[in-house]
């Protein structure tokens, strides 16, 4: 139960709010609403953007056209769900994505396809929120079989990798900020 409570997301949730409540009791209230505001937005930003990975099986695949936009076009959809191994359903889209480099969703779908088919466990990399009010799936990055891959990916290192930089990043700005201010 308390494993969710002590995701990397909580803890810089946690940690902003400190740093926050710090500036706040140092009289430095502007600042302290300002890291507030940029804090909550970059942890916004990072928990959508943050690599997650699912083990299991896929047990469908689907391609559905979309809804006509203000344009009149349509697309397709290509829809992946799978079994975790708490037995939970997980429905992931299938986009090629600028942001995390991906262009091969034609590869990662026919996989989807083959592992569907011959009912084998697979670790499926996707990044975004689910919202059922607004129909949001997340994007699927990759598909592989299972091992100790999600944690040697590129992908992997790089993000948590950029991410310290850029969290080192924040918090010292603003204690360069409220020194300057002194």
């Amino acid at each position: 139960m308390f494993e969710v409570w002590f995701s990397i997301g909580y803890i810089l949730l946690l940690v902003v709010l400190l740093f926050v409540f710090i500036l706040w009791r140092l009289d430095s209230r502007v600042l302290a609403v300002v890291a507030l505001i940029a804090g909550v937005a970059l942890l916004f930003w990072w928990e959508y953007a943050r690599p997650t990975w699912t083990q299991g099986i896929v047990s469908g695949t689907e391609v559905r056209r979309s809804d006509p936009d203000a344009k009149g076009q349509t697309y397709d959809v290509q829809l992946i769900y799978m079994r975790n191994r708490a037995d939970a359903g997980v429905e992931l889209q299938n986009d090629d994505s600028w942001w995390w480099f991906k262009r091969n969703s034609e590869r990662v779908f026919n996989d989807a396809k083959t592992a569907e088919a011959r009912q084998t466990e697979v670790i499926a990399m996707w990044y975004g929120w689910r919202s059922q009010l607004f129909s949001w799936n997340p994007n699927v990055l990759a598909l592989r079989s299972v091992g100790n891959w999600p944690y040697w990916s590129w992908r992997t290192i790089g993000f948590y990798g950029l991410s310290l930089v850029l969290w080192i990043g924040y918090f010292y700005a603003f204690i360069w900020m409220y020194r300057r201010s002194r």
